[in-house]
C-alpha cells in the first residue's frame, strides 16, 4: 500500500507539476519566472507543516493520517483545476506540495519503517520503486489527458482517482506498528531463520558480512534500528475501536495487544536525536543531494545545451537515470541491511562530487549516458539511505516526528537548488562555474561521514538514551 501511495504522490512531485507549467503560462497568463518563484515559495511554505504532520502520524497512526492526507490531496487537485490567477496557482502549489509530496510521502515511508527492522533497508528500497514507476508511467498519460481534456479537467480527473481509488484502499490497508496487533517486526522471525549455521548471523539479527559495523550500534542491543527507549502513550496509533478492514488476528485480544505493543515500540526522543551529529550529517547530506538533484533536473536541457548537446540527445539521459535509480533503490536498501549507512553515504557523496566536477565536459553520446548512469546510481542510493537511516539510528516510536523535521529541511533544499544553479548563467558566465564551486561540498560531507563511522559518533548519547 505504501508503494502504491508513493506512486500516488506524483501530482505533488516536480515531475507531475512540470507537465502543467506551460498551461499556467499560456492560459492563466503568468510568466515563466513568476511560476518558478511561486513554486519555490510554495514548496518551502508547504514543507513547514511536516514536523506537525510527523507528530500526528506518531500519535494517530498511518491509517488515519493517510485517509486525511489523501482526502486533502484529492481536494487540492480539484481546486488546482479551478485556479484562475497567480493567487490560486500559489495556493494550489502549497497544497499539492504539502499534502502530496510532503505528508503522504512521509506517511508511506513511516508505515514501512514501522514494520521492518532487519530488512528495513531492502523494504524501503522497494518502496522507492513506487515513485520510480510512477515517474516512468504516469507523465505520458497525464500529458495525453491535458491534450484531450485540457489541464483543468485533467486535474479534476486526478483528484477523482485519488478520492475514488487511493483513499479507500489506504483506509483499508494501512496499518500502525505491528506491536499494536500483537505481532512483531521482522527482526524476531529473521533471528530464528539465522540460527542455521550457514547464515552466519550476528547476535543482533543482522547478517555478518565483511566485519564492517557501526561502532555505536555494535553495543546497542538487538534491534537493527538502533538503541530505543520510551513507551508509547495509550492513545498513540489506532484505537481499539477501529474495526474497518481488520482480520481475525487484529481483533483477537486487541486490548492486551495494544498494551503490550505500546511498551514494545521504542525510540529515542526527538530532542535527543536533534542534538546528535548523526542526525545533522544525514540531514545536511540530504539537503545537498535534494537541492543538487532538483537543480540539475530543472536546468537539465540548458546545462547540456551549454556543453553542445542537442535536445534529442539530452532526452536520452532519462533512460539510464530511471533504470539505475530504480535498481539502486533496491540494491542500496539491501546494502543498508549489511553495511553501516555512514559508509554508504560517503560513497554516494563521492559520486555527487564526480558528477558536478565532470558534467561540464559531457559532450558526446557516451558521456551523456554516463552522466545519466552516475546520476541514477547516486539518486537511487540517496533515496534508499535517507528512507531508512532515521529509524535505523533513532528507532520507531518517534520516527514520524524526527523524519518530519528532516523532510522539511530536505524540501527546503529542493526549493533552493534551482535558484542556486541559476547563479551560474546569471552572474558567472555559465553553469560550469557554479558546478565547480559546488564540487568540494560532497567530498567534505563524505569525509565527515567516514569520520563519523570510524569514530562512532554519538555512541555515548545513544547508549545513555537506551
Amino acid at each position: 500500500m505504501s508503494t502504491l501511495g508513493m506512486a500516488a504522490t506524483l501530482p505533488g512531485q516536480t515531475a507531475g507539476v512540470s507537465l502543467f507549467i506551460d498551461s499556467f503560462i499560456e492560459d492563466v497568463g503568468l510568466s515563466r519566472s513568476l511560476v518558478s518563484w511561486l513554486y519555490t515559495a510554495a514548496t518551502v511554505l508547504g514543507s513547514l507543516a511536516l514536523p506537525l504532520m510527523g507528530r500526528l502520524v506518531d500519535r494517530w497512526g498511518p491509517r488515519r493520517m493517510a485517509t486525511l492526507a489523501v482526502g486533502l490531496f484529492a481536494l487540492s487537485c480539484a481546486g488546482m483545476g479551478q485556479a484562475g490567477g497567480w493567487i490560486g496557482v500559489f495556493v494550489g502549489f502549497v497544497c499539492l506540495r504539502c499534502f502530496g509530496q510532503g505528508t503522504l510521502g512521509l506517511i508511506n515511508n513511516h508505515a514501512v519503517n514501522l514494520w521492518f527492522e532487519r530488512r528495513r533497508g531492502l523494504a524501503v528500497g522497494i518502496l522507492g520503486l513506487g515513485m520510480a514507476g510512477a515517474t516512468a508511467l504516469f507523465p505520458p498519460l497525464i500529458e495525453e489527458g491535458i491534450q484531450a481534456y485540457g489541464w483543468q479537467r485533467t486535474y479534476l480527473i486526478m483528484g477523482g482517482i485519488l478520492a475514488g481509488a487511493v483513499l479507500p484502499l489506504g483506509a483499508l490497508l494501512y496499518r500502525d506498528a505491528p506491536e499494536r496487533y500483537g505481532l512483531s517486526p521482522d527482526v524476531e522471525n529473521a533471528a530464528s531463520e539465522t540460527e542455521a549455521p550457514k547464515t552466519g548471523a550476528s547476535e543482533t539479527g543482522v547478517p555478518e558480512t565483511s566485519g564492517l559495523k557501526d561502532p555505536e550500534l555494535e553495543a546497542s542491543g538487538p534491534e537493527g534500528s538502533g538503541p530505543e527507549t520510551g513507551a508509547a502513550s495509550e492513545d498513540e496509533g489506532e484505537t481499539p475501536g477501529e474495526t474497518p478492514g481488520k482480520d481475525r488476528g487484529e481483533i483477537q485480544d486487541e486490548n492486551q495487544g495494544e498494551s503490550q505493543g505500546a511498551s514494545a515500540v521504542g525510540g529515542i526522543e526527538p530532542g535527543v536525536a536533534y542534538r546528535t551529529r548523526t542526525f545533522w550529517l544525514f540531514t545536511g547530506a540530504g539537503v545537498y543531494a535534494a537541492g543538487l538533484g532538483t537543480g540539475l533536473l530543472f536546468h537539465h536541457f540548458s546545462i547540456l545545451e551549454e556543453a553542445g548537446i542537442g535536445r534529442d540527445l539530452a532526452a536520452e539521459f532519462f533512460i539510464p537515470l530511471g533504470a539505475l535509480t530504480a535498481a539502486l533503490n533496491v540494491g542500496t536498501g539491501w546494502l543498508v541491511d549489511r553495511y553501516p549507512p555512514r559508509l554508504l553515504l560517503a560513497a554516494e557523496l563521492v559520486l555527487y562530487g564526480a558528477l558536478t566536477g565532470l558534467l561540464p565536459w559531457a559532450d558526446t553520446t557516451a558521456e551523456v549516458w554516463a552522466y545519466g548512469s552516475v546520476f541514477g546510481v547516486a539518486q537511487g542510493m540517496h533515496q534508499a539511505l535517507l528512507g531508512s537511516v532515521y529509524a535505523y539510528y533513532f528507532g520507531r516510536l518517534h520516527h514520524g516526528t524526527i523524519r518530519g523535521l528532516a523532510n522539511t529541511v530536505f524540501i527546503g533544499g529542493t526549493a533552493i537548488g534551482p535558484a542556486l544553479l541559476a547563479v551560474g548563467p546569471d552572474f558567472l558566465g555559465g553553469f560550469a562555474a557554479i558546478l565547480w564551486i559546488l564540487t568540494p561540498v560532497p567530498f567534505l560531507l563524505g569525509a565527515a561521514a567516514f569520520a563519523g563511522w570510524a569514530a562512532g559518533w554519538d555512541a555515548a548519547t545513544l547508549q545513555r538514551a537506551r
